[in-house]
């Protein structure tokens, strides 16, 4: 029970900083005045991935706590882990289309969907197989790791307005 409620506490403030990286994002964007229209492809996808990665980290500090209002602790992490693991899959999918099809995307970018499939991979054999305690610590892990996504985006966002 006690890590429950460590987790929780840990889940709001992951919700907290997801909400306030999107956020501040806006601000730099209407502070440079231009339109996503008039953003690069490179910027776009850049935008795109800082604004749905907070999105992700947003959704999934929020599931396992709504879970956990229905159903067993243990359940509930499993089922969060699933979904995350299944919607990670998917997304790592189209990011390795879209990164692919753009010849100015960088090193890390071309490399970053191969990270989200193995990472994917793992939170759903966790899933199913893992103990309640790694599947709770490592679901955090992936939750912060989309932050610091967010995090790098948000910098790239700042360094590419000032151009």
């Amino acid at each position: 029970m006690e890590s429950t409620v460590y987790s929780a506490a840990t889940l709001s403030v992951i919700a907290s900083i997801a909400v306030a990286i999107a956020g501040f994002s806006g601000v730099v964007v209407a502070l440079t005045g231009k339109t996503t229209k008039s953003f690069s492809a490179l910027e776009r996808l850049n935008l795109r991935i800082l604004l749905q990665v907070s999105a992700f980290a947003l959704l999934f500090s929020l599931i396992p706590l709504i879970l956990h209002r229905a159903l067993e602790s243990a359940t509930a992490w499993r089922l969060s882990m699933l979904l995350y693991g299944f919607v990670h899959l998917v997304d790592a999918g189209f990011f390795a289309v879209r990164s692919v099809r753009l010849e100015s995307a960088s090193t890390v970018q071309r490399l970053a969907p191969g990270a989200g499939f193995a990472i994917a991979v793992v939170q759903i054999t966790l899933g199913f197989f893992g103990t309640i305690s790694l599947v709770e610590v490592t679901y955090l892990f992936v939750l912060v790791w989309h932050l610091a996504i967010a995090g790098m985006g948000f910098v790239n966002l700042i360094f590419a307005s000032r151009d």
